[in-house]
């Protein structure tokens, strides 16, 4: 079992079992100070008997559950920022469909650390005597409107889209609300449940809608994960694009209407990011790497936009406190409404590369620390970063779940960028031994 800021994730009844999800849940229950908790679930076929146990736990508390059945994280974190209640979102986000866990909410945020490391300690006392809570279910969220009612019902007329649901969370509003938008839509991949591919569309080709993009000659393709965070982009060529590239083209159509000045992005997002919000004379910070961290800078600095390019999310905290990839999307499909195709062209993309040196931890810290010493400049707020030039970089940091070393460079070409991963890979191995 898995378990961080994240989440908790994990092979029911191989890492985890439904006991210890109830007991989770009834912690975080006893934490949250609410009377109603809002429940909801992805796609996975392990979903509905997770979702048994976690309503029971919690209704053991005394607490009322509100059950929305399947929707998007995005659509539950909006709902427990709108209704302000905390949610209990039962997911494995872009993990593989044998996993599946929870992800606690509390009022429209990512629970913090020390709460989630609450809730996974041996049972919190429940009171001596409480009338049992109340199960009640809505099958309707204030998401697809809320988005509707933000760009414009009709605003999108004519933009012809292609989407990859993944069968996953994104089939139950991603076409509805495009359709509302006037858009002309496409889709694969729309039965709930069924994975023709990989689950994160940023690991997985997408052959697929590449192929619907360039043959039915779309504007644009988006492929989404099970739960509805991430997002991937085809381009109308039928390319598919970075993670960061989908970042950076939607804060392109972001930052001039909303006037925002302070940008959030992880050590390992694009330097085009710092070129895009320069340019409309803003300031970019930058967190250690995971939505968490994000999120934590973006309050600490006053910030209302973040993101991550490696997990191709865009968060907006006067919508949502997590990563949305519809309200990316949408953006980006508003973008091609006002500017068609040229809109592509209003921001630069440059070549990433990632890889990953097994070691364990111990060595691992270890030769990171090494490497920070020897390196001039080098930023050390998540492993290391070490600036090349004004558009080159490379960053080493050991997994906090894994016995292995990331490392992830960004260059001009791929070729720049690989030589890059090359060198430090082998330069971590040697400070290893």
């Amino acid at each position: 079992m898995i378990a961080s800021v994240s989440g908790i994730r994990g092979i029911l009844n191989q890492d985890v079992s439904l006991v210890e999800l109830a007991r989770f849940s009834s912690n975080f229950a006893g934490l949250v100070g609410s009377k109603e908790v809002l429940m909801a679930r992805d796609t996975r076929s392990t979903g509905p008997a997770i979702a048994r146990a976690v309503a029971s736990a919690v209704m053991s508390r005394g607490l009322n559950v509100v059950d929305y059945g399947v929707v998007s994280t995005p659509a539950l974190f909006r709902e427990s920022m709108v209704r302000r209640r905390p949610g209990i979102m039962i997911t494995a986000s872009h993990n593989e469909p044998e996993f599946n866990g929870l992800k606690f909410v509390v009022d429209g945020m990512g629970a913090t650390g020390e709460m989630v490391e609450a809730s996974l300690k041996e049972a919190r006392p429940a009171q001596e005597s409480f009338q049992g809570g109340v199960l009640t279910k809505r099958f309707r969220a204030s998401y697809n409107d809320d988005l509707v009612k933000r760009f414009g019902e009709r605003s999108c007329k004519g933009v012809k889209v292609a989407l990859d649901l993944g069968g996953g969370s994104a089939i139950f509003h991603a076409v509805s609300i495009l359709q509302r938008l006037g858009c002309e839509v496409l889709s694969i991949n729309g039965s709930p449940g069924v994975f023709g591919r990989k689950v994160d569309p940023m690991s997985d080709e997408l052959v697929a809608l590449r192929g619907i993009v360039k043959s039915k000659e779309c504007d644009v393709g988006f492929g989404f994960d099970c739960d509805g965070d991430r997002l991937s982009v085809v381009d109308s060529k039928g390319a598919k694009r970075s993670g960061d590239f989908m970042l950076t083209l939607a804060l392109s159509k972001m930052l001039p209407e909303s006037g925002e000045k302070k940008v959030v992005v992880s050590q390992d997002t694009s330097v085009a990011i710092d070129e895009l919000v320069a340019k409309h004379g803003g300031e970019v910070f930058r967190s250690k790497v995971g939505e968490a961290n994000v999120v934590e800078m973006m309050r600490e600095r006053g910030a209302n936009v973040g993101g991550e390019g490696s997990s191709g999310g865009l968060i907006d905290g006067t919508f949502n406190n997590c990563r949305d990839s519809m309200l990316a999307a949408l953006l980006i499909v508003g973008g091609l409404k006002e500017e068609g195709l040229k809109f592509y062209s209003n921001v630069r993309s440059y070549c990433q590369e990632r890889s990953t040196v097994r070691m364990p931890r111990g060595k691992a810290l270890s030769a990171v620390r090494a490497l920070a010493r020897n390196s001039k400049g080098a930023d050390t707020t998540d492993g290391v970063k070490i600036p090349l030039s004004k558009r080159s970089w490379v960053l080493v940091r050991p997994s906090n779940t894994e016995d292995v070393v990331r490392v992830s460079a960004e260059a001009e070409t791929q070729s720049k960028a690989e030589k890059i991963v090359c060198e430090y890979s082998e330069k971590i191995r040697g400070l290893s031994k």
